[in-house]
Parts: structure tokens; sequence; C-alpha cells
């Protein structure tokens, strides 16, 4: 009973992983819509007035153009992937500010779609195989106890 509820948490864990990635790009996709919004304003909107000319004008719009080239690369690499290794894509490309603002507001779904159902299974498996690992240990001692008993009464 124990390791069914165990590899039930495991499977719906596992199922979380794309759902969690879903939640991400929505977020990373209004981060670059304000990163290039704020872009567009330095280069010429009323922002471009208030910093003027300068070198800080030019280090303020470099600096968001390279934020917004580093996030529409993450974006990139993450929608690129094959649906089954987003998870992984995010893991590898992902901004970790973003990530973690996801994590903190990210509410649990049971998604349906292919790539969530193989998670499940996958989380299915591991969480089995967590169970089974634990239980080694004793049942190697039962069995060891059983067979001393056995030779004992022989």
């Amino acid at each position: 009973m124990i390791g069914a509820v165990i590899a039930a948490l495991g499977a719906a864990s596992a199922a979380q992983g794309p759902a969690f990635v879903q939640a991400y790009l929505q977020r990373l996709g209004g981060h670059i819509d304000e990163a290039r919004r704020t872009l567009n304003e330095l280069s010429g909107g009323d922002a471009a007035r208030i910093v003027g000319d300068g070198q800080a004008h030019d280090r303020l719009v470099d600096a968001f153009a390279g934020r917004l080239s580093d996030l529409e690369v993450s974006r990139s690499a993450i929608e690129s992937a094959t649906p089954l290794w987003r998870p992984v894509a995010l893991a590898l490309h992902g901004d970790r500010e973003i990530a973690g603002a996801v994590a903190e507001a990210f509410t649990p779904a049971m998604p349906l779609d292919a790539a969530s159902l193989l998670y499940a299974v996958a989380g299915l498996v591991v969480g089995l195989l967590v169970w089974e690992l634990c239980q080694w240990p004793v049942k190697v001692k039962l069995r060891r106890r059983k067979a001393r008993k056995q030779r004992l009464t022989s």
C-alpha cells in the first residue's frame, strides 16, 4: 500500500513538469514583452527624452537589448525542444529568477496531454523504484535472518 502511494505521488509530481514549463513560458513572454516595450521607450519614447542621449542612455539601451536577447534565446531553446524534453530545456536554459517566481505562484494541474502522461508514467516508475530501494536493506536483513534460522533448525 505504501509503495502504491509513493508511486502515485511520483506520478502526480512528474506530471507537473509540462504544466510548469507552460506557466514558465507564459511568464517569460510577459518579461519579453516588457523588455521590448522598455527598449522601445528608451529608443524613442518619453523615457528617451528623460534619460537623454549620453552614455547613461546608451548603457541602458545596451542593458535592455542584452536582457531581451537573453530572454528570447531562452524562449527559443525551450520552445524548440520536443514536448518531452521541454522540462530539461527549461532546467538548462531557463532564467532562475523567473523560474523561482513561477514556482511561488504555481498551482498544480492534472494535464492530460501525451508528454504529461509520459512524465506521470516515469514518475510512477521512479516512485516504485524509490520504495523498493528503501525496502531493500530491510528485506536483505530479513532474508539473512530467515536463512540463519533455517540452518539452525536443520
